[in-house]
């Protein structure tokens, strides 16, 4: 479905119908299909026409189908940043941030020779590769042959078998890119309950056009009997320190918001909060995630508040690291080098870059 560079920055905004499933009852054939899809992608911004319109029997670069993914991950703002690089001595220009995201991403691996060939024409094989890494299904660099991504495909749900049969004998046309492009967003996110659409939509990027609450998208969640305050802040206080412990030792990702893939800082202290009911979505980078708390002295601190830092990159940012505080100047945070681990912020690195530490609302 994500510092070594900041965290994927999900400014894209996604326009939704009350349903993210497409009915192609209207349509007719494969093309009908490529139509609709098309469509529906161009509705969330994900998909780009011409004068000419979607030339859907047309054929995708390798470069171009590089900003197709990272559109699907909501990242096109942060690419375009300008802070990504790749290894790649044959792209330049437009496409190298694109490419450079996906890289140091994981989800681009070494090409032959350093070369990328972003004008390459795009096969079949090779985009599913990239949409099931960023489902995590598989990951960049593990050389699986062309059968073996069909069989991952059809296991993940991504493609029937008529697909795969049809990708296999046709060549791999921008009608079949925004066919599989728009299947991703309904495929669920390896080792997740949750589809790329969902995940995307918890991050707080997608706006819909018929606001559909929490509880059509996702169901009622079962009432809960109403205890002291105190207490319910003192139990999700427990909850965010218990789980947290649980993912010592997940490798960094940047932008990475799940075990399944890794952590970047706002991502751990995201999902963490998420799995212990304080929170129900993201809220992006460490400025973001401040604005859900209410800083306290040190002296107020309690375990499962969070630690934020200044400084320890060059950036616009205010605040650039954050950790959850579990008592006696120690946290437990992502690290770039180390994954998740314990940490002191007493002294040393932590303590020169240390700015606050804030409580988070739900725990007030």
């Amino acid at each position: 479905m994500v510092s070594r560079k900041t965290i994927i920055s999900l400014a894209l905004v996604f326009v939704m119908a009350f349903s993210c499933a497409v009915s192609y009852a209207d349509t007719s054939g494969k093309s009908g299909e490529h139509e609709a899809a098309a469509e529906e992608l161009y509705m969330y911004g994900l998909f780009k026409g011409s004068a000419d319109g979607f030339d859907l029997s047309g054929t995708t670069s390798k470069e171009e189908a590089a900003v197709m993914v990272v559109r699907l991950l909501g990242a096109e703002d942060d690419a375009l940043s300008g802070v990504y690089t790749h290894p790649y001595s044959d792209v330049t220009g437009w496409s190298s941030d694109y490419v450079g995201y996906l890289y140091e991403n994981e989800i681009l691996g070494g090409e032959a020779n350093g070369l990328y060939e972003p004008k390459k024409t795009m096969d079949a094989a090779s985009y599913l590769e990239m949409i099931l890494n960023v489902l995590g299904y598989v990951s960049a660099g593990q050389n699986l042959s062309d059968a073996q991504l069909y069989a991952v495909a059809a296991n993940a749900g991504l493609l029937t078998q008529d697909e795969v049969s049809t990708l296999q004998k046709e060549s791999f046309t921008r009608g079949e890119l925004a066919l599989i492009s728009y299947d991703a967003l309904n495929t669920k996110i390896s080792g997740e309950t949750y589809t790329l659409f969902e995940y995307l939509d918890r991050l707080g990027v997608i706006e819909s056009l018929a606001a559909p609450t929490d509880e059509v998208k996702y169901g009622k969640a079962e009432e809960e009997p109403v205890a002291a305050e105190e207490d319910t802040s003192s139990a999700l206080a427990s909850a965010v320190v218990a789980n947290s412990k649980q993912y010592v030792g997940v490798r960094y990702r940047s932008g990475g918001k799940s075990p399944s893939t890794g952590f970047d800082c706002s991502g751990y202290v995201g999902y963490v909060m998420i799995q212990s009911g304080a929170w129900d979505r993201f809220y992006g980078s460490c400025d973001g995630v401040i604005t859900q708390c209410t800083t306290v002295s040190k002296d107020q601190a309690k375990p499962g508040d969070l630690v934020f830092f200044k400084n320890t990159y060059n950036t616009s940012k205010t605040y650039t690291h954050v950790g959850i505080y579990l008592g006696n100047n120690q946290m437990i945070h992502a690290s770039s080098s180390k994954g998740v681990i314990v940490s002191s912020f007493s002294s040393g690195y932590w303590a020169q870059h240390y700015a606050c530490i804030a409580r988070p609302n739900a725990l007030a």
